[in-house]
């Protein structure tokens, strides 16, 4: 019995996670604290991103339909919740934050997706 091999979808978050390391060396240029908003924003997209790709890929097969569909629902949803929650916290509790490095550094990790497919092929 052959079965179909999952896609190694923890690239995508090792991509993301790069990006937004890379999105705070730039931001470096500016100033230590639009790097570490750039971070900060970089990862508010990739670690809700986790959970949802841990949370989406549990599951497969015909027989798990059910439970594949009932886990992007799920993973979808949270994956929502926890950034905003992120952004919540950044918001509460960084004190010195560049909004515009935030936002770029999320925005650069949320572009990602346009490669992701081709970086879980790999």
């Amino acid at each position: 019995m052959s079965t179909v091999p999952r896609p190694p979808v923890y690239r995508i978050v090792l991509l993301q996670v790069g990006i937004a390391l890379v999105a705070g060396l730039i931001s470096l240029l500016h100033s230590d604290v639009a790097a570490k908003s750039a971070v900060l924003g970089g990862l508010s997209c990739a670690i809700p991103n986790a959970y949802f790709i841990w949370k989406a890929f549990r599951y497969s097969g015909a027989r798990s339909t059910e439970r594949v569909v009932q886990s992007f629902y799920q993973g979808e949803t949270w994956k929502f919740l926890l950034t905003s929650l992120c952004f919540i916290a950044i918001f509460r509790h960084v004190e010195s934050l560049n909004v515009l490095a935030l936002f770029a550094g999320f925005i650069a990790v949320q572009l990602s997706h346009v490669a992701s497919a081709k970086v879980a092929n790999l």
